[in-house]
């Protein structure tokens, strides 16, 4: 506390109470809070916000050099506290507010009740969110252990925020918008399978599935051989046996149609 004093002396005069003291340590750690009627936590450093502070020329110049070291001097404190192993997120912003909060106040002639409950304490230092949404809506941060109920709290909200500063409703590449790409080694497999299939209108699963451990000169070989031939030419890890699932979802999408037991062969389904 007394390093506190002494880098924010130049601007004392500006930190009359807990609501200022607030408003610059939020600043300071690079947050600002969004009231429930959309407007912003006004910022003391900003000319066109509402009780922003008035500087003088000399308080103008020197702002930045004070923010910056006084916001060094948080993130030494809260470091200190993570290490002895405080619930402390020494890294986000949040948490770093609170503390500059508990630097300054007793300054300014606050008592800290550290006797009281921790949720009295939080409910009278108004202590900001877990999460923290960029202004336009695109992006959003978390503090550690921040629950998965939060995260989906947090994400309507970033998706309003998103709505209101020009957010469009797009579709994603795939899901309706358009085709999913391919992996290479579904794309390969399903070329070997219609090669085969050429020579051998009369393929079905079954047979795919039956012959796989046997020669090339098999249908199920020449697929087992020509997919670890082609993917060693691609770089890619040799296959594993595809599943009956797997080889009835090529054929379908191949155009081969298919009992449930792997038949119709295409020469009867064109028969």
């Amino acid at each position: 506390m007394p390093e506190a004093a002494r880098i924010l002396e130049p601007l004392a005069r500006h930190l009359v109470d807990q609501v200022q003291v607030m408003r610059f340590c939020w600043r300071v750690c690079g947050i600002g809070g969004r009231l429930l009627d959309g407007t912003e936590e006004p910022n003391p450093f900003d000319p066109a916000a509402p009780d922003a502070w008035v500087l003088t020329e000399a308080e103008s110049e020197a702002a930045g050099l004070i923010v910056a070291e006084f916001h060094r001097l948080v993130r030494v404190v809260a470091d200190v506290l993570q290490r002895v192993g405080v619930s402390v997120d020494a890294e986000w912003g949040s948490d770093q507010a609170v503390i500059g909060v508990l630097l300054l106040l007793p300054l300014i002639g606050y008592k800290v009740p550290w006797d009281a409950d921790p949720r009295e304490l939080a409910d009278q230092l108004q202590p900001p969110g877990v999460s923290a949404i960029e202004r336009d809506g695109r992006g959003a941060s978390a503090r550690d252990s921040r629950t998965d109920d939060q995260a989906r709290n947090a994400d309507r909200i970033r998706r309003h925020i998103r709505s209101e500063n020009g957010g469009r409703d797009l579709r994603a590449p795939y899901a309706g918008g358009g085709p999913r790409v391919i992996p290479q080694t579904t794309r390969i497999r399903r070329e070997i399978i219609k090669e085969i299939c050429t020579d051998r209108p009369d393929l079905t699963v079954a047979q795919l599935l039956l012959t796989y451990d046997n020669s090339e000169k098999t249908a199920g070989g020449r697929l087992r051989t020509t997919l670890a031939q082609r993917f060693k030419e691609a770089g890619l890890v040799e296959p594993d046996r595809p599943s009956r699932t797997v080889l009835f979802e090529d054929f379908k999408v191949l155009g081969i149609p298919t009992g449930s037991n792997g038949s119709p062969s295409a020469k009867e389904a064109s028969g």
